[in-house]
């Protein structure tokens, strides 16, 4: 029989079992709640910081409750990576550098999201994008092959600067015998041509277009001989031997050529720019040899031989040699800046100050003279100087050298110059279209002498 007494005793012990219980239970929920995203690594972005290029962001790494989603946001930002502003509508992980990013850094930004909560975290910043730039040529096409009917010619790409991927379209054409006055042949777009009948008498020429996604440019090749059996066809190039210094000689040989004989051969001298570009003719320079002149000093030459017989004609240009120098030493020999080469490097010849010492730091007056590897004067060459450190000399803006290659410069030390000592600097000297950094830009230490 139960008793009160043990009817109470049960339900004590019933009451400890669902406390228990509860306990329990609590303790469960509180271990599985979930926990929200934190970063372990950031996000990374590859690909290359170029216009029209496709960046690419992963989510780096994350811990928390999994699963996780991710959303990703871009930013363009300044130089340095910060003032990052978001670029709407790219919310995907991979975006295609546009025009307006040229000149500023881009970073992702990658959003992880579970059941308990999101967290953001911003990748490092890419380099500084760059713009595409248009191929330009640097090396002229050339057709090889026999121009005769039945052959086959092929026209090479020459060589190209310019963003990558370049890809070529070619357009043979059909011209007068001097290589002048030329059409284009129908359905002739490759890079071989198999030479017709139609083209007896006549010389070839091939247009090569680069195209990129900056823009396209076309060059074209030398003409070929004319076309037929018995017309002169290059066998060997001519070339031209001689120093490229005022005043030396320089000849050119013929080449050799097949063909019916005999041969005749006449010559053109041409002057160029000092990349071998833009060349003119030089006025009574016919014959194999030609003696350079101080027109030519800072210019590339060339010469163009014609081979003739009784079937026709045919011309090769050689490569461009120089550019000339000037005799060394020479007094009072004086050469553009942008005629400077960049494999001839510029020199800080002399440095001059007005009056020589400062006193109280007042300001004093420096002249420069830049001078090339024949120590001739350099005019037109740009100047710069700093102060080491720089806050001990006012800015002064970059001066190009006058007609003798000298240039004056005001130095004005500051308040953060010694009163007395050196006030160190550095002074660089390049030509306009040379490479901060290397190619004819040169730099020098000085100081001036500080006195109180």
């Amino acid at each position: 029989m139960i008793t009160p007494r043990l009817r109470l005793r049960a339900l004590i012990a019933l009451g400890a079992v669902l406390a228990v219980t509860a306990t329990l239970a609590a303790t469960g929920d509180a271990a599985s709640a979930d926990t929200a995203p934190s970063n372990n690594t950031p996000p990374a972005v590859s690909g290359t910081a170029e216009q029209g290029k496709t960046l690419t962001t992963n989510s780096g790494s994350w811990s928390g409750t999994t699963p996780m989603t991710f959303t990703y946001a871009w930013d363009r930002c300044d130089s340095s990576g910060g003032s990052c502003n978001s670029i709407s509508g790219e919310t995907s992980n991979t975006y295609t550098i546009k025009s307006a990013d040229v000149g500023h850094t881009l970073r992702s930004s990658v959003t992880a999201t579970n059941g308990a909560g999101s967290a953001d975290q911003l990748s490092a910043a890419t380099s500084v994008v760059a713009a595409t730039s248009a191929p330009s040529n640097t090396g002229e096409p050339k057709i090889s092959g026999s121009a005769t009917v039945g052959s086959q010619l092929t026209v090479s790409n020459g060589s190209w600067s310019g963003s990558t991927p370049i890809t070529y379209d070619y357009k043979w054409q059909r011209c007068d015998t001097n290589g002048n006055n030329c059409n284009g042949i129908d359905n002739a777009n490759d890079q071989k041509y198999t030479v017709v009948s139609a083209d007896t008498g006549h010389t070839l020429r091939a247009k090569v277009t680069a195209t990129n996604s900056a823009g396209n440019t076309t060059a074209t090749a030398d003409a070929t001989s004319v076309v037929g059996t018995n017309s002169p066809a290059l066998v060997t190039e001519p070339k031209i031997s001689g120093t490229p210094t005022d005043g030396q000689t320089l000849t050119v040989s013929s080449g050799t050529w097949s063909g019916a004989t005999p041969f005749t051969f006449t010559y053109q001298w041409q002057r160029c720019d000092a990349n071998g570009n833009n060349c003119n003719g030089i006025g009574g320079a016919t014959a194999a040899s030609y003696k350079l002149t101080s027109s030519d000093v800072g210019k590339t030459i060339r010469a163009q031989v014609t081979a003739k017989n009784s079937s026709g004609s045919a011309n090769r240009t050689t490569n461009a040699v120089g550019p000339v120098k000037a005799v060394t030493g020479a007094a009072g020999c004086v050469i553009a800046a942008a005629s400077v080469a960049s494999s001839d490097r510029l020199t800080v010849s002399s440095v001059k100050f007005s009056p020589s010492i400062s006193h109280k730091r007042a300001p004093v007056v420096a002249t420069f003279k830049v001078t090339d590897a024949n120590k001739c004067a350099v005019s037109g060459a740009l100047v710069y100087v700093v102060g080491l450190p720089y806050n001990r000399m006012a800015k002064a803006l970059e001066a190009p050298t006058n007609s003798t290659g000298q240039i004056s410069i005001t130095i004005i030390p500051t308040r953060y110059a010694p009163l007395r000592g050196a006030l160190v600097m550095f002074v660089r000297a390049r030509t306009p279209q040379g490479n901060l950094l290397a190619g004819s830009s040169t730099r020098r230490l000085i100081q001036l002498l500080l006195r109180p």
